[in-house]
């Protein structure tokens, strides 16, 4: 299966990470303010209930680290 690389509208990606089956992780840069962002991305258009409800988990513990700048 050809998988599209990942297009951010107001992203800039500089670097892949990590590329697994579920996730792909990403270097990038914001285009407005030019700071650097790491993105994680579900690579399945149409994701299984599992899949969203265990990346919202790895969203919210990710949210409430005490490390500035993680959104």
């Amino acid at each position: 299966m050809l998988v599209q690389p990942l297009q951010l509208s107001g992203y800039h990606l500089v670097e892949t990470l990590y590329e697994g089956t579920r996730t792909g992780v990403y270097r990038a840069t914001c285009r407005t303010s030019d700071r650097p962002v790491i993105i994680k991305n579900l690579n399945n258009q149409y994701p299984t209930f599992h899949e969203l409800v265990q990346f919202r988990n790895q969203y919210t513990i990710c949210k409430n680290l005490p490390i500035p700048g993680i959104a």
